[in-house]
């Protein structure tokens, strides 16, 4: 990757020559700087430290975009999954330990026990995904591969030669990005889903939206051609060509995402060792997401059965069963892949992958996730489909106190998922402070506040709603200084 560093010329030889630190820096223009994070002071100044410079460089926060600490790598990942979010945007990885009319209280793994103003709390999640995380990220390119058609082994490293000829995946801060350019490069990750699996990730895209999506993959490869079978057309293949489908990804349902719509197939090398495509469902089933903009997608997927959920920005879009899945006999082995994988397929619209999490399903279909209404609390429990409508008024005991039109109710907080809050009980959301700082944990979860005084092991964190709260860095991934009002602007994908 060339580094293009107009803020720091004087810099540009020891860049290039400087072996990689362990964290990464970069600036709002694009630019970026290896080294290490030493500590951030008032007035928002940060210290960076190299090894090839004398004395480390300070650095006003906003010429800065965000921090990537250890490669993206926890020092100590977070323990649990339980976490709340908050109308501004946070989710904060804690343990519940209070909660009254006024306030909720987490105990976080991070620092110490946080009060929290019932009012900006929107959900309370003690076991969100009703089974373990796999993956969330990116933050490193740990773990991802590149193929192509003429490359199905996975692509060489770049080379002047082939750079207008393959194209590539660029990875960008916590982020995966394709250019638009040279279709038919695909992003694999291999051995990452669970029978039973939860995917979900958010979106960006330039122009109309063409992605393909492959999950349960077993990346088998095709025979290659033999001189009796005919010739592929000139130029190979085409932008939108099904046929490059089953070669990439060998045995696998692939859900097709268009700004229009969406549909479903099922492809698979044959014992022939050709490729094939099956359509799960006959017709495409209609959305409406925009030429450009930005979508939360999440795939349910519980492979033994063959049963298929969508969700769009968290609203149920539909449910498929895949009928190869429910004949008599054992599952066929198209059913038994475990990787993942992201194909853009039309020209010159530049997609941007983020925030991708990888967990265990329950298996139940969890209809009632994205439910919130004004006045009732809804609280889901993590069967997936059970749910209770009401006034959240205690926890004690290990247990949530639900005052109901039917009565009151105790439920063990280990059977819910998730509490989404009475709309019309939230607040409006503070202004951020202009030196507002995000911290990013791994595997998920961050907390938004103004830093005072802090090293590279913690720094104190101060809200209009919840006060200070200091934050230790060992499960932090990312310090982000200056995220973009809108991602599309915040491309750097040419670099």
């Amino acid at each position: 990757m060339i580094l293009r560093l107009t803020l720091l010329g004087f810099f540009q030889i020891a860049l290039l020559h400087a072996a990689e630190s362990p964290d990464l820096l970069r600036f709002t223009n694009g630019d970026q700087l290896h080294g290490t994070f030493q500590a951030i002071h008032p007035g928002s100044l940060i210290t960076w430290l190299r090894e090839d410079l004398s004395e480390p460089v300070v650095f006003k926060s906003n010429l800065l975009r965000h921090i990537v600490l250890r490669q993206g790598r926890p020092a100590q990942p977070l323990a649990s999954l339980a976490s709340v979010s908050l109308i501004n945007g946070d989710r904060i990885p804690g343990m519940l330990t209070a909660l009254n009319e006024s306030s909720i209280t987490l105990q976080t793994s991070f620092g110490d026990a946080l009060t929290i103003p019932r009012d900006q709390v929107s959900m309370l999640a003690p076991s969100p995904t009703g089974g373990r995380l796999q993956y969330y990220g990116p933050f490193s390119e740990d773990g991802w591969k590149m193929v192509s058609p003429a490359f199905p082994d996975g692509l060489p490293p770049p080379s002047p030669e082939e750079a207008e000829s393959v194209g590539r995946w660029v990875f960008s801060g916590a982020s995966w990005i394709w250019p638009g350019k040279i279709p038919n490069t695909a992003l694999l990750r291999e051995n990452t889903l669970p029978a039973r699996s939860i995917i979900r990730f958010d979106l960006d895209w330039k122009n109309q939206l063409f992605v393909a999506i492959a999950f349960h993959a077993d990346f088998t490869k095709p025979k290659p051609p033999s001189p009796d079978d005919p010739p592929r057309r000139p130029g190979g293949f085409t932008p939108g060509d099904p046929a490059v489908l089953p070669l990439l990804f060998g045995n696998s349902y692939v859900l097709q995402i268009f700004t229009t719509h969406i549909s479903l197939f099922r492809t698979s090398i044959n014992k022939d060792g050709k490729g094939a495509i099956d359509r799960i469902q006959l017709n495409g089933n209609p959305i409406r997401i925009g030429d450009s903009g930005k979508a939360s997608v999440e795939i349910r997927c519980n492979r033994p059965s063959g049963e298929i959920a969508l969700f769009i920005n968290g609203e149920f879009v539909v449910q498929w069963s895949d009928p190869a899945a429910m004949q008599p006999g054992p599952a066929p082995d198209l059913m038994k892949g475990n990787g993942l994988g992201f194909l853009v397929q039309t020209n010159e619209a530049a997609v941007k992958l983020s925030d991708l999490m990888i967990a265990e399903w329950n298996g139940m279909p969890d209809s009632a996730r994205s439910l919130q209404v004004d006045e009732q609390d809804i609280i889901l429990l993590a069967n997936g489909t059970d749910r209770f409508s009401g006034r959240v008024t205690a926890f004690e005991n290990d247990q949530i106190h639900v005052a109901a039109k039917l009565g009151n109710f105790q439920i063990p907080l280990a059977e819910i998922a998730e509490i989404r809050f009475a709309k019309n009980h939230l607040s409006t959301p503070a202004e951020p402070s202009p030196e507002n700082l995000t911290i990013r944990f791994s595997p998920f979860g961050q907390i938004s506040g103004a830093p005072l005084t802090g090293s590279s092991s913690a720094i104190p964190l101060k809200h209009p709603a919840y006060g200070e709260t200091t934050v230790r860095l060992d499960s932090a991934v990312m310090l982000e200084f200056h995220p973009p009002l809108n991602s599309i602007e915040d491309w750097d994908a040419d670099h």
